[in-house]
């Protein structure tokens, strides 16, 4: 039992505790909303960070301080708590401070506590409380926070940094860059960076090489033992963790349940098909990887269709195989995408009845079509990409595409249609180049 003496403890580190310089994340958070705030995400994406962002605005707009609080359930005081155990909480806050109105409650690794969602939607039924909760991907997802609150929550999901965080995080003012300057080389330095180890915070942040691998490497095993292993109660850890790195080395490409089976056959692992597309739903419910339907008007059509997978963070598949630059690309305009998608909107891929390709079409207030292409110099593959971009809004209705390189931007006009080359740093920050 977790007493109200230990919640005193919890709220005294509070009411000590200076919030760290954070690097602001572009997560608009709405505090002023009526609901529970879920913040979720995979595992160390700076979900704890947003979380103090939240705070910084809080007090910007002149809440007082003891109407804002904040309890992370790993703290080792906290370590059994049960939902009966929870009205303590508030008991110590009201002791320690003196509230007038609203409260903020910021509470990390809630899940970790035993019916904790009852717990939340008593408190939020109240209405003297708002409530701002985050944890770890495997106890913390949306789906799961959307059924436990029937309506009550707003969720938000914290990715690794943006390009645009992240070369802010470098220290690079996005005001100073010049597309048409010397200064493009830093651009690209830092892109390459980007595109080789990934955009997760802590990586980010650390210079040196070896120590980002092993930190990449400490995160694969903390979302395959804590966030898979300990929530589904899988037993075949051996054919889990083989393909969770075979899933991680395949980014941008299509998903085969049949190849995997002949995969383990082939190494004499008996396993199932329902148990591979088990274990695929497993790596997309922590995060650790995203799919990707095909563009169909039918539903069925696009269930039944092939499924590409892409990775949530590049720095993970540079543990298990050599990055490749093109696919790596791809992978980043899949989570650029990802980031910008509004509620309502949509994101596919579309197979055309010629059998070409476009890598993404966008649905919402208005469709896009996506061609990624690396490198464009080789006239073969510049013929194929805008081939395919042609036909596809051609049989849409559609008047221009869009070709995101590495490295290379013009303006061309096909048959009537109209596409746009654009260097991926470009289109991720457009506000590059632009004079103030």
């Amino acid at each position: 039992m977790v007493t109200i003496e230990d919640f005193k403890y919890a709220m005294t580190l509070w009411n000590g505790l200076e919030i760290p310089d954070i690097i602001e994340r572009d997560v608009k958070i709405d505090l002023d909303s009526n609901k529970v705030i879920a913040i979720a995400g995979v595992r160390r994406s700076g979900k704890t960070h947003v979380m103090f962002q939240c705070i910084n605005s809080l007090l910007r707009k002149g809440i007082r301080r003891d109407n804002i609080f904040y309890i992370d359930f790993e703290n080792e005081r906290l370590i059994g708590a049960r939902a009966v155990d929870l009205d303590n909480l508030l008991v110590a806050h009201r002791e320690m401070f003196n509230p007038e109105g609203t409260v903020y409650v910021f509470l990390d690794e809630i899940q970790i506590v035993e019916n904790w969602d009852k717990w939340v939607r008593k408190v939020y039924n109240t209405g003297k409380y708002r409530l701002i909760i985050t944890g770890s991907s495997y106890e913390l997802l949306s789906s799961e926070i959307a059924t436990s609150l029937a309506g009550r929550n707003l969720t938000y999901v914290v990715y690794p940094f943006s390009f645009e965080e992240y070369i802010s995080a470098r220290g690079i003012k996005i005001s100073k860059l010049q597309k048409y300057s010397a200064e493009k080389g830093i651009i690209l330095k830092v892109f390459n960076d980007f595109l080789e180890y990934g955009s997760f915070p802590e990586i980010t942040l650390n210079p040196n090489i070896s120590q980002r691998l092993e930190i990449l490497s400490s995160y694969f095993d903390a979302i395959f033992f804590r966030d898979i292993i300990r929530r589904y109660r899988v037993r075949e850890f051996g054919e889990l963790n083989i393909f969770l790195k075979i899933i991680s080395s395949k980014y941008s490409s299509y998903f085969s349940s049949v190849k995997s089976l002949n995969y383990f056959k082939s190494m004499g692992m008996k396993i199932s098909r329902v148990t591979i597309l088990n274990f695929l739903e497993y790596a997309k419910s922590v995060f650790l990887v995203g799919l990707l339907e095909q563009y169909e008007k039918s539903v069925q059509n696009r269930v039944s269709g092939q499924t590409k997978s892409y990775i949530i963070d590049i720095g993970i598949s540079r543990l298990f195989t050599d990055i490749d630059r093109g696919r790596a690309l791809e992978n980043a305009v899949y989570l650029e995408l990802l980031r910008k998608k509004g509620p309502g909107d949509t994101i596919n891929y579309l197979k055309l009845k010629s059998g070409k390709e476009v890598d993404f079409i966008t649905g919402g207030a208005a469709r896009e079509l996506i061609q990624v292409c690396y490198d464009v110099s080789d006239h073969k593959t510049r013929s194929r990409e805008t081939s395919a971009i042609v036909e596809a809004a051609l049989k849409l209705g559609l008047m221009k595409g869009t070709i995101i390189t590495y490295d290379y931007e013009m303006d061309e006009t096909i048959d009537g249609i109209f596409i746009h080359y654009v260097p991926f740093w470009l289109w991720a920050i457009p506000e590059i180049g632009v004079k103030t």
